[in-house]
């Protein structure tokens, strides 16, 4: 569990601070993971799938506070995250390796690649001009957990970087919060109470 979360607080703080094969989708930077979550044949344990609307909603809600992390978070125009425990994750070695060779034959780089012992990482990535447009984390940890992660937008490098050099990137940032207005707005709950 603890590489996993790990991993999903990277994802996480990137993002907001920055069929047999998978295809890659038309949106430059998107690929769809809905493979991957097929060969696993299991429900995963953390399933999120934002779009530019509701992630354009989280920018502004951190506008006030941290103006720079909602101009990096509103260049994501997609974030998917799924995770698995105590699921047989070698069911979708073959597709992991699938994905990977088709995301090189487009154009992506391997920016990150670890082997060690039963985990495997691999991190993939896609530019165009000054932007990453997307970065496909995949990733392995024995037998019985996988994590699989898809950001896209236009995500400016040069300026996600000075803002974690100036080390605002997380300011007053909380996840807790975060996932607590996403359970208020599904229960249609509202700031604004009388």
């Amino acid at each position: 569990m603890k590489i996993h979360f790990s991993i999903l607080l990277f994802c996480l703080s990137l993002s907001l601070t920055l069929a047999n094969t998978p295809a890659v989708a038309s949106e430059p930077g998107h690929v769809d993971l809905a493979p991957l979550a097929a060969a696993m044949d299991a429900t995963p344990r953390v399933n999120l799938a934002f779009g530019p609307a509701m992630l354009g909603g989280f920018a502004e809600t951190l506008r006030q506070k941290n103006p720079e992390l909602a101009t990096v978070l509103q260049s994501v125009k997609g974030l998917r995250v799924m995770v698995y425990e105590g699921v047989d994750s070698s069911a979708a070695d073959s597709r992991i390796d699938s994905i990977i060779e088709r995301l090189g034959a487009d154009g992506w780089a391997p920016a990150l690649t670890v082997r060690d012992g039963s985990t495997e990482v691999d991190l993939l990535l896609i530019e165009s001009g000054q932007y990453v447009r997307g970065l496909t984390l995949l990733v392995r940890d024995g037998a019985s957990t996988a994590v699989f992660v898809n950001i896209h937008g236009e995500l400016d490098p040069v300026f996600i970087g000075q803002v974690i050099g100036r080390g605002k990137a997380m300011a007053d940032f909380s996840l807790d919060g975060l996932m607590g207005q996403i359970q208020d707005q599904g229960n249609g709950k509202d700031d604004k109470e009388d």
